[in-house]
């Protein structure tokens, strides 16, 4: 077992898995805070949930940024889009983000 501080290795499951404790965690105190319309309180809570993602795909061995930028990319490939039920909806020029060597 690691000690406190200990950086994780690339694609260590341990790690993973905490990190995946951490955002249960993390996503049910966002919940919370947004359920009680406490907006500093919420931006807390979804800020310390994108740590705790973002020390999950560490723990992969992922490099976030280029991953973050390729999905941002794929993204920005919905326009033109239509909503439905308030979510954005695929536009004719999607193209699906390329993670796997990542």
């Amino acid at each position: 077992m690691r000690s406190a501080g200990q950086l994780a290795t690339p694609n260590d499951e341990e790690a993973c898995n905490l990190q995946m404790v951490f955002i249960e965690e993390e996503f049910y105190e966002l919940l919370h805070a947004h359920s009680n319309l406490k907006r500093e309180d919420v931006i807390k809570e979804a800020c310390d949930l994108i740590w705790v993602t973002y020390g999950l795909l560490h723990s992969m061995g992922v490099d976030v940024d280029t991953a973050f930028g390729k999905v941002s990319d794929s993204n920005m490939t919905k326009l033109p889009f239509t909503y439905k039920e308030g979510k954005v909806q695929k536009g004719p020029n999607y193209r699906k983000p390329d993670l796997s060597k990542l």
